[in-house]
């Protein structure tokens, strides 16, 4: 088990019962998943925590790549004393998680979310179910250097993918996004990046040995549905839910919808 720290302020910890781990996605933090509180009335305990380099957790000497990220997940599940855990991960949180696995297994997990994410987000020849704009693992690298080079330039763009297109909540949802984004170290932003667009987990989930659920978004910008629909089909225990009407933050867009998904997945493990 890793030693880690989490600092109060970089953990919400509330409720009892069934642990659920809401990890974040890439550049944001655990304010992402306050419409996610509203499960601890429903008889689960909700860990947040802010994942390395993010919020209030820094960087400190994790390595920013998807293994020093999956360490200090590590560390979490020690430090906190869980029962079997049901980890959610949205986004680059649903990799970090995979990663874990990857590395140690499933012991102490009950389950798994991945919330709108794909196990490889480089597109190619053999995988089409990566970023929907068709992006390559060159493109993905190059992005990296650009959005290290210009984070406030890229800290809005980040922001407006999160969430559907053409919502009328979608402006403010973009403003709040843009102003926690813009405060990440880009250097560090960019190294996870780079380590996130070379993880490729299809072998991973091909070889769970705990019920997985894949949540899609009807209107993601960034990931087809299909994709979820790949993640179900491949995992021994595998089913999907397709949020109507969310992007890529259904937890955010659509909370009511996406947190009873949770509660019955969580409630049949």
């Amino acid at each position: 088990m890793t030693a880690l720290h989490v600092p109060p302020a970089a953990l919400t910890d509330i409720g009892t019962g069934r642990p659920l781990v809401f990890l974040h996605g890439w550049s944001v933090d655990r304010s992402f998943f306050s419409a996610q509180a509203a499960l601890a009335a429903g008889g689960f305990r909700v860990l947040v925590p802010d994942q390395p380099g993010h919020g209030e957790m820094p960087i400190g000497h994790t390595p920013p790549t998807m293994a020093g990220l999956a360490d200090a997940l590590d560390g979490l599940l020690g430090e906190a004393g869980l029962a079997p855990a049901i980890l959610v991960g949205w986004s680059m949180g649903a990799t970090v998680a995979l990663e874990h696995i990857a590395r140690r297994g499933t012991a102490g997990i009950a389950g798994l979310v991945i919330v709108d994410m794909t196990p490889k987000v480089a597109n190619a020849s053999d995988w089409p179910y990566g970023l929907a704009g068709g992006q390559e693992i060159g493109d993905a690298l190059a992005a990296a250097d650009r959005m290290e080079g210009n984070w406030p330039l890229y800290a809005p763009r980040i922001a407006r993918a999160m969430f559907a297109a053409d919502r009328e909540a979608s402006a403010a949802l973009i403003r709040r996004a843009t102003e926690r984004i813009v405060t990440r170290d880009p250097a560090v932003m960019a190294a996870l990046w780079r380590s996130l667009v070379l993880a490729d987990h299809r072998a991973t989930i091909a070889s769970l040995q705990v019920p997985v659920l894949a949540i899609a978004s009807a209107r993601s910008r960034l990931y087809s549905p299909a994709v979820a629909g790949w993640i179900a089909a491949a995992a021994p225990q595998g089913q999907t839910v397709i949020i109507e009407g969310a992007g890529h933050a259904p937890h955010i867009e659509e909370p009511a919808a996406f947190n009873a998904a949770v509660a019955r997945f969580a409630d049949l493990l």
